[in-house]
Order: structure tokens, then sequence, then C-alpha cells
């Protein structure tokens, strides 16, 4: 289903949508009626702006327009999948534990990511300023003590003149591989949308399979929540394909309900397409076989998960220790260079 074009509520940010849901599946789940629930919940809300939209969702349920209609209508930076699937979970009388499971799902695609950017973030600015700090020194330092050991004729350290290089020519040509690059970042992101910025992403080393993983096991979660709720199949990849963050595991979704629509299995499908890891497909076959997919796509997706951890463990390990050999190579240049040529600066004048 579309989103409304007129909406004269104005527009309302990601984390108050997702507690907007949260209240909504918390109601559902205890059976409470919904307006009311919603009114006592805007009553006890910290924020100012999540209880006036939990007020105007109710006044709107109250007025008769349809849930899912009120919450697409409310939460438009959230996926467009949600109103189907929240029409889904209305049919089946389960709409408490749809939402709080869908958020579960919306948060766990978020909580590897969180780990490995906040293990990475410390020795990533140490790593950023002692980069500022070595071009600093080499340009204010060392370079003029090239210069001195020149005009005395002396011989010019092999590590002095690296350092040289790095802080003039060497600097310069970085300059000019990171402009090209952000041109090409650019161009790619203009001609191929977001999947041709998620798929750049799966080709980055170590952290590719990482971000690539993340994203078919939030597919694998949100495509077992609609069709445990009856959505069919083609339909369900394709309202997955709109409501999971990994745009190029999206674009996957898409040529999967195509391939669907021509008649061929899930799992057959997967096997022609060769994007997708080829592990899941056991699981996801045996599913189909078994009129249980559901769990065939669940059990793919904590497979994926398992192997999440553990890359991400890993990730965790390795880069931080990297970075700071790299910072102490960068400071250890320094002070030699600088020794080495005070050294040779004393014995030309005595």
């Amino acid at each position: 289903m579309s989103l409304p074009t007129t909406n004269s509520d104005p527009p309302i940010a990601a984390a108050t949508a997702e507690a907007l849901i949260e209240r909504v599946a918390q109601l559902g789940e205890s059976g409470a009626p919904l307006v009311a629930g919603l009114r006592a919940a805007a009553d006890e809300a910290d924020s100012w702006r999540l209880a006036g939209v939990l007020r105007r969702v109710a006044a709107k349920v109250e007025r008769g327009q349809p849930l899912d209609d009120v919450i697409a209508g409310a939460t438009r930076r959230l996926p467009t999948h949600l109103a189907g699937l929240i029409r889904a979970a209305q049919r089946t009388g389960h709409l408490g534990s749809v939402l709080a499971e869908w958020l579960e799902i919306r948060r766990s695609a978020r909580t590897h990511w969180r780990s490995v950017t906040a293990a990475l973030t410390y020795p990533g600015i140490t790593l950023a300023l002692a980069i500022a700090i070595y071009i600093l020194v080499a340009t204010a330092v060392v370079n003029p003590f090239k210069t001195i050991v020149e005009e005395f004729g002396l011989n010019i350290p092999v590590n002095l003149n690296v350092i040289h290089w790095v802080s003039t020519t060497g600097l310069v040509l970085f300059g000019a591989m990171i402009g090209i690059v952000a041109i090409l970042l650019v161009v790619l992101r203009l001609i191929g949308g977001r999947a041709a910025w998620s798929w750049m992403m799966t080709q980055i080393p170590l952290v590719g399979s990482t971000w690539h993983w993340t994203g078919v096991a939030e597919m694998l979660r949100s495509l077992a929540l609609l069709v445990e709720h009856q959505v069919p199949l083609p339909e369900a990849l394709q309202l997955t394909a709109g409501g999971i963050g990994d745009a190029y595991v999206g674009s996957l979704c898409r040529d999967l309900a195509g391939r669907l629509e021509k008649g061929t299995p899930l799992f057959m499908a997967m096997i022609q397409q060769r994007s997708l890891p080829l592990s899941i497909v056991p699981l996801i076959r045996w599913g189909q076989e078994h009129d249980v997919l559901p769990e065939g796509l669940r059990s793919a997706a904590e497979m994926l998960e398992g192997r999440l951890r553990i890359r991400s463990t890993l990730i965790v390990q390795i880069v931080p220790p990297l970075i700071f050999i790299v910072v102490g190579v960068l400071v250890l240049s320094l002070v030699f260079a600088v020794l080495s040529t005070m050294l040779n600066l004393i014995q030309g004048l005595t």
C-alpha cells in the first residue's frame, strides 16, 4: 500500500516513530483498548513530541481510520512495508507480537555495527590525530632540518628524505587520490543509487562481509515475519525490499520476487542469483519442502547472525592493535628522523 501523499501532520523523527510502534505493540500484547491505551501512554510519555504523536494517532483511530493507514502516515521515516505488516497482523489478531518482533528485527540489524563502531571510534580518532601531528611536525620541524643539512653540505638521512617526500609530494598525491575517490563515489551514488552504494560497501575488505550479512539477516527475519502472517511470498519479498536498510539486498529481493513470479522456488532462485550467501540455501529449501518456510528463514538468519558475532569480535580484536601499531610507527619515524639529523649536524660541525 502506498503512503498517503497528503498529510497535514508534521514529520517525526525515526526514534519517535519507533517509540510509537513500541507503544502500539505493548497495547496489542496486553489486549488493552487501543484508543484509551494510546491516550494513557501519551499522558505518561517523557517526550512531548511522542505524547503529541500518540494523541494524534488515538484521535484518528477513534474517528474510524484504519490503524495501518494512521501508522503509515504518522511514521513516514519508517519502512513502507510496515503498513502491510500491520494489516496482516490485524487479520491474524497478533498485532502486538508482530510489531514487537518487527522492532526487535530493526534494532538487531543495528546492534553489530554499533558495537564495532564503538570499539573503533577511539582508535580511529587516535589515528587521525597522529596523522595530523605527523604532517604538522614534518612540515614545521623535519623539513627545515633537511634544509639546514643541505646548506652544510652533509649527507641527508634516508628516513629524513622519506618524511620530506611524504609531507610534500606524498601529501599532494594523497589529496588528489581522495578527491578522485570522492568523485567516483558521488558518480556511483548518482548513477546506481543506494543499491550501488551498498554493493560498494560489500567489497571493502574485512568489513564487507559483515555489512552484507547484516542486511541479509535483516531480510530473512523480515521475510519470515511477513510469510508467517499469510503474505504471499512474491509480495513479501517486494515489501521486504522496501523495508530493509541495505538497498543492495533490497534489489536482490526484487530480483527474487521476479523469479518467483515465473514459478521458480525460492531456494532455486537464490542458487540462480548467486548473490546471497549460498550457505543459507539448504535451510530455506528445507523450510519450503516441509511447509515451514518461516522457521527455515529464521534458522538461516540465526546462522548468519552467529557468523556476524564472530566477525565483529574479530574486527574489534584485530583492527585497534593494527591502528596503534601504525601510530607507533609514525611517532618513531619522526623521532628517528630528528635524532639522526641532529647527529649528522653535530658530526658535521665537529
